[in-house]
């Protein structure tokens, strides 16, 4: 099996690398089937798919491909990116476990700069968090099966000054979790979404103040 090298300077933390962990995180996976060391991401916003693939190549200097699973639920053909790379698949699970019940937010990141930490709560937002209507207010959720994951989070988003709490019995097994922000216009100040559905969502329902 031929190994490719990776870009020099791979192994730093940057914000590019920290996106594409809070992404593997949240809609992705890094795992290995025989002798290949698979990173996959699957998601149906173009843009999110635009920054994995720039932010792949950033990183470790490796071209994703694009195939098209049939869904499930909806029997859809929806777009997954994915790369093979023994040399990527090892770095990255020096930084956490990325099972759904297990993940953790890398002790790296919980030790960096805000703008470190501004990027990897976008991507994991684009990824897992929804702007739900309250009424004519709404609220900002993260959801997740992994509670110990989620009081990381909660911890980061104080760091911001952006108030928050936890919530359980989402899912139709009850058995989610999510982080409630109620202030919009701070999360929309202090860190947003990339994804465009979402964004507009936000903005929509936490509209500028009038001066």
């Amino acid at each position: 099996m031929q190994i490719k090298k990776l870009k020099p300077g791979y192994r730093k933390l940057t914000s590019a690398k920290a996106r594409l962990i809070a992404h593997l995180i949240g809609d992705g996976c890094v795992f290995q089937s025989k002798t290949n060391y698979n990173l996959q991401y699957d998601i149906i916003d173009d843009e999110l798919i635009k920054i994995f693939v720039k932010d792949l190549d950033k990183v470790y200097g490796l071209k994703a491909k694009i195939k098209f699973k049939k869904s499930g639920k909806t029997e859809k053909y929806l777009p997954c990116v994915y790369v093979r790379s023994k040399n990527a698949f090892l770095d990255l699970k020096k930084y956490c476990d990325y099972y759904s019940y297990t993940w953790s937010v890398p002790s790296q990141i919980m030790n960096s700069s805000k703008s470190i930490k501004k990027e990897f709560l976008m991507a994991l937002y684009d990824d897992e968090g929804s702007v739900v209507p309250q009424g004519k207010k709404a609220e900002i959720r993260l959801y997740s099966v992994n509670l110990k994951g989620l009081k990381q989070i909660q911890k980061i988003l104080l760091e911001f000054g952006i108030e928050n709490r936890l919530r359980e019995g989402y899912g139709s097994r009850r058995n989610v979790y999510g982080v409630i922000v109620k202030n919009l216009k701070l999360f929309h100040k202090e860190i947003g979404f990339y994804c465009i559905r979402k964004q507009q969502k936000l903005e929509k329902m936490s509209p500028p103040t009038r001066i």
